[in-house]
């Protein structure tokens, strides 16, 4: 759902069950306001994300703050439909700055939040899901395996002795230029495995 700072979207909500409102790029909710008596809010403070239980039938407006300062205002308008989510995708506002340090920044900052909506399995700004079933030839005691494009790969451990990972050893995987990888669990069990985020650079354009 695209969202402007001061502009209302309409949402759909379910109105018998838990809803889940969660930000496209990785961003946090810091607050949300709203009629009391039209919503119980409960946030995950360790996600950034709310869970919205709704009251009642009517539509009601409620203003939702992100950690980059900016507030979007929804218009939730209660539905007879299953647990819904609503991912909220800001506008990306990249640094038209001739300096080269300042161009770095927007890119810099855009893969630490695509690493961080992977990781919670938030929908990544400007990106598709697609089923990419593949296993990938790394070194004989793991497999890896990818899943999609772009919730990662699963890595698992194919020895009976603890495995200590990190994530330099992984920049040997082919393909095209990585900018940033990210293991989610990095000792792993006997045949124990764990997800991995790979962010690639694919013919110059940044991830």
């Amino acid at each position: 759902m695209d969202v402007v700072d001061g502009r209302t979207v309409p949402v759909k909500v379910s109105l018998k069950e838990l809803n889940r409102i969660s930000m496209a790029d990785g961003a946090r909710i810091d607050h949300i306001w709203g009629a009391e008596d039209r919503m119980r809010v409960e946030p995950d403070k360790t996600s950034g994300q709310l869970f919205v239980r709704v009251i009642g039938v009517k539509p009601f407006s409620l203003f939702v703050r992100a950690d980059n300062g900016e507030t979007y205002t929804l218009l939730a308008a209660p539905t007879d439909i299953p647990a819904e989510t609503v991912f909220l995708r800001p506008p990306y506002h990249g640094n038209q700055s001739g300096n080269s340090a300042d161009r770095a920044l927007p890119f810099i900052k855009r893969i630490q939040r695509l690493m961080s909506s992977l990781g919670r399995n938030a929908l990544p700004e400007d990106y598709t899901p697609r089923a990419a079933p593949e296993t990938i030839p790394l070194w004989e005691e793991v497999q890896l395996e990818r899943k999609t494009i772009y919730t990662g790969d699963t890595l698992t451990n194919l020895t009976q002795e603890e495995m200590q990972l990190d994530e330099r050893e992984l920049r040997i995987l082919p393909g095209h230029p990585i900018a940033a990888i990210a293991i989610d669990t990095h000792r792993l069990r006997a045949h124990e495995s764990t997800d991995v985020f790979v962010a690639r650079i694919i013919r110059g354009v940044q991830p």
